[in-house]
Parts: structure tokens; sequence; C-alpha cells
């Protein structure tokens, strides 16, 4: 569920602020943006669970870069654990098995560390 909080609106002008971050909360990706406008005197905040709207995570690429993860086989995140985290189409998913999946640093992370976890659950079951 996403949460929302708008105050005012201004024209995007020199002194406006937006801030945009993911984290990883309980085992989840998070994502927030908060925008400011000291002349205007508005404020705006967003934040919800799983990954972030595409202006939000262009915003996140543009200033900390991805990490390309393979998807699929012996090395890759697991084609189910990729697409529940970061909720990707069949075709989203057909593309990263083939191309690899450019994450951004936070959403590397919980994808690396939820693959970990499956395969620790796997070798427990054997």
């Amino acid at each position: 569920m996403a949460e929302h909080f708008v105050t005012l609106h201004c024209e995007p002008c020199a002194s406006c602020q937006d801030e945009s971050w993911q984290r990883v909360v309980d085992g989840r990706l998070r994502w927030e943006w908060q925008h400011y406008c000291p002349v205007a005197g508005t404020q705006a905040c967003d934040g919800g669970w799983g990954p972030a709207p595409d202006l939000i995570r262009e915003e996140i690429i543009a200033r900390e870069g991805t990490e390309r993860l393979g998807v699929g086989g012996p090395d890759g995140v697991p084609l189910k654990t990729a697409r529940e985290v970061m909720g990707l189409t069949l075709a989203q998913l057909s593309q990263a098995r083939s191309h690899g999946f450019e994450a951004t640093p936070v959403e590397a992370e919980l994808l690396r560390g939820s693959a970990l976890r499956a395969a620790g659950e796997d070798r427990g079951r054997f």
C-alpha cells in the first residue's frame, strides 16, 4: 500500500528540492520520494513497498547507477525471486533471463540476499 502526503502545488523552480531513495525494510523493498520548495513553502512526499515507480527509479539510477544481475541458471537470481521481488511480467522476466537485470544497488542487495536465502532453504530440504 502506498502512502501519500501532499500540501500544495508549485511550479518547479531552482529552489525546488527532490529526494528519492530505496531501502530494504524487514526483507522487503521500500521506496520514498520527497519534494520541498522553500520559495513556495510547499512540500510533498510519497512512498510504497515494492519496486519504485519508473520516474523515481530513473532518478535513483541517474544518481547511483545499476548493477547487472544474471537471472536464472546456476549463478543467477532465481526466476521466482526476480519475479516476486521486482514484480516483473513474464516478458520482462524473459528479457532479464536473456540479458540480465539492471538493478539499483539496493535492489541488487535484496535480490542477492533473497537468492542466498532461497539456496539455503533448498539445501536444507535434502
